[in-house]
This record gives C-alpha cells, sequence and structure tokens, in this order.
C-alpha cells in the first residue's frame, strides 16, 4: 500500500478558450505533486497486456461545522465516517488514475478492477493499492 500525503482532489471538467482545451493549472499542479510523491515509493510498472486491480481510499478533511463537534471525534479518528457529499468518487478516481498512468501501469486500459471508498478524516490523504489482477 501507498499512502501519498495530499488532501484528494477531483478531476475537475476541462476549460475552454480561444486556444484550444485546457485543464485548470491548480489540477495540473495536484497530479505533478501526487506522481513526485509516487515516484518516490521506487515501485515498478505493469506492461501492456497484464490486467491490473486497484483498490483506492479517499480520507478528506472534514467540513469545521462536523470537526469542531465533541462527540464526532471518535469517529473521525475511527475514520468511517462515509463522505456522501462532493467531491464525486469518479472525479477522485480519475485525478489518481491520470496521475500515475504510464508510471504505475502502461495505459489505464489494463485496470480490469477497481475499488474505491471516501471517508472523512483528521489525516487527509490518498492510499492506493495496485496489483496484477490474477
Amino acid at each position: 500500500m501507498v499512502v501519498i500525503n495530499l488532501d484528494p482532489y477531483p478531476s475537475p471538467r476541462p476549460r475552454f478558450s480561444r486556444r484550444g482545451t485546457y485543464m485548470p493549472s491548480e489540477y495540473t499542479a495536484w497530479k505533478k505533486q501526487f506522481l513526485k510523491e509516487w515516484l518516490k515509493h521506487n515501485l515498478g510498472k505493469y506492461e501492456t497486456g497484464v490486467a491490473i486491480a486497484i483498490d483506492l481510499k479517499f480520507y478528506i478533511k472534514p467540513p469545521k461545522a462536523i470537526a469542531r463537534v465533541k462527540k464526532n471525534q471518535n469517529i473521525l479518528k475511527s475514520e468511517t465516517w462515509r463522505v456522501v457529499k462532493k467531491p464525486d468518487l469518479d472525479n477522485l478516481e480519475k485525478s489518481v488514475l491520470d496521475s500515475v498512468n504510464g508510471h504505475a501501469y502502461e495505459d489505464d486500459n489494463q485496470i480490469s478492477d477497481l475499488h474505491s471508498r471516501k471517508r472523512y478524516s483528521l489525516n487527509p490523504r490518498v492510499e492506493i493499492v495496485i496489483k496484477e489482477d490474477i
């Protein structure tokens, strides 16, 4: 399991201008930082044609209204509080999978199994496990 200590960041919609289509600079900066942290773990890359399974856990900083209530502290520490608000889970997945595409695996079409979840936590981060899907 690889733990990336960054706040999860959802993939936004592309922006359009006269010069063409682009992604917001905050998103591209987050992807670069995520990849930089990923590469510190010196993991290999799955070759083309190898089916892979990915397990993602997104731990999101809770809103202040939830975090400051004393009775919520234990559940936040146990990291079991399910997030049923934005950001959307599929956008969180996309940002992580796009960040490591070409580095953890040759192409994201190799992903044959994907499991993910989002929870509130006082320690925001992304946990990712990639393994061959046998």
